[in-house]
């Protein structure tokens, strides 16, 4: 005895309509079966004046979804022609075509007028916990898909009230927001280079500021004389087979100007923060300022207020990074140096300072160096050379001593190493 099974008379029954219009549905495969992912089913499909109701079913059996329809759906006709167009789309535009909308909750979809969809029914109440995010900038992320969201900084919550779909699309966006920011350690060194003179150690400042190295193509092997010194070697690229990259001949200046005293450390830090989050590195000293002011009572009469104000005065660097995919890091940098040059005010006793400063932004690889440098000041001094012990007596010292003076040059040479702290697992 042969027996039929229930399903495929459903499919028949749902096929006539069609057959009747004078629609042609693709044969599926003998074997086919609905997919895990509806996204990655393929709809092929010839309809004329037919229903969407019709339609909706073949795509709901294609799918493995279940699809409810709206009871304003039902006298709606179509006419579509589609070749291999993945499930979505497809839905899409049959539900487009049609003039309606559609919401997904789970694995069913709503088909229904679009004023309909837009009415709030069976609203939820999620909370969401943010391990690295935070609230508030989720919130404002957020604002786009639902209005009824809330955000609790204290401990870091999100809070949001919406239909289910909106629940599931909120929780998808979390997922992606709520990741932990890469961290980026930067290596600073500031050194205060003295450009005066350096000529006489045979060094040109200005044009060794521009000089920073060599490629060549092929391997160069050493120096010869008139060229480059063999001490700065040159070192193979990652990137290339034959290409070779000679060492920074600014990094060499700056070893040997410190060793002949010539340049000073002001400091070598290593400090840590996370993408987009600023870290600033800071010497010099923190000057008290006292401002008094008159302000008026509510009686009419006034009174004296006293506040206590503080100045940073010295060297500031302040890094900003951000890390892309290809394993560079772009620094948003800026140097500043401060110094007091007076005071002002009627008791002479508000400093007043001078200020140089610069912003740069610089994308380099992970693990390479840059320099930044013309922040230059100008300073008047004094030297005295004196004839020991000739030199101090009094009335005739001065016939013993030698008074010059200079105007020293400085220029702050900032050198910076930005590595990517990668984590494990």
């Amino acid at each position: 005895m042969r027996t039929s099974h229930p399903g495929n008379w459903r499919t028949f029954l749902a096929c006539i309509p069609l057959l009747l219009a004078g629609a042609t549905l693709a044969p599926l495969p003998a074997a086919a079966q609905p997919a895990a992912d509806p996204e990655a089913q393929l709809i092929t499909l010839d309809a004329e004046s037919t229903r969407v109701v019709t339609i909706l079913e073949i795509l709901a059996e294609r799918s493995g979804l279940n699809i409810v329809t709206a009871p304003g759906v039902e006298g709606r006709s179509i006419s579509l022609h589609l070749r291999d167009t993945p499930f979505l789309e497809a839905l899409n535009l049959v539900v487009r075509a049609a003039g309606l909308g559609y919401e997904r909750v789970g694995n069913s979809i709503l088909v229904a007028d679009p004023t309909h969809l837009r009415q709030q029914t069976g609203l939820a109440t999620q909370v969401y916990h943010l391990e690295y995010a935070d609230a508030a900038e989720v919130t404002e992320a957020l604002q786009m898909v639902s209005q009824d969201i809330r955000s609790f900084v204290s401990g870091n919550r999100v809070v949001v009230r919406a239909p289910q779909s909106v629940l599931d699309e909120i929780r998808d966006v979390v997922e992606i927001l709520d990741q932990p920011p890469p961290q980026v350690m930067f290596e600073a060194r500031l050194v205060e280079v003295q450009t005066s003179n350096l000529e006489e150690l045979g060094i040109d400042w200005e044009r060794i500021t521009k000089w920073t190295s060599i490629i060549t193509e092929g391997d160069p092997g050493e120096s010869g004389l008139k060229e480059l010194p063999d001490d700065m070697p040159f070192l193979k690229l990652d990137e290339f087979d034959d290409y070779f990259r000679q060492q920074n001949a600014i990094e060499l200046v700056i070893d040997f100007l410190i060793t002949e005293g010539r340049a000073k450390v002001l400091a070598n830090s290593k400090i840590t923060t996370v993408t987009n989050q600023p870290a600033k590195i800071f010497i010099g000293q923190v000057v008290p300022v006292v401002v008094t002011s008159l302000q008026s009572g509510q009686s009419g009469g006034t009174f004296q207020t006293v506040q206590l104000q503080e100045i940073e005065v010295g060297i500031s660097l302040e890094l900003t990074p951000r890390v892309s995919d290809d394993g560079h890091v772009t620094s948003l940098v800026s140097p500043s140096v401060s110094n007091i040059v007076g005071f002002v005010g009627p008791d002479s006793d508000l400093p007043q300072t001078a200020e140089r400063s610069a912003t740069s932004l610089i994308r380099v690889k992970d693990g390479e160096t840059f320099y930044l440098g013309g922040l230059l000041s100008e300073e008047s001094r004094q030297t005295v050379k004196k004839v020991p012990i000739l030199g101090d007596i009094p009335l005739l010292k001065y016939l013993f001593r030698h008074y010059r003076n200079e105007i020293v040059t400085t220029d702050l040479v900032i050198e910076v190493t930005p590595t990517i702290i990668r984590t494990e697992g």
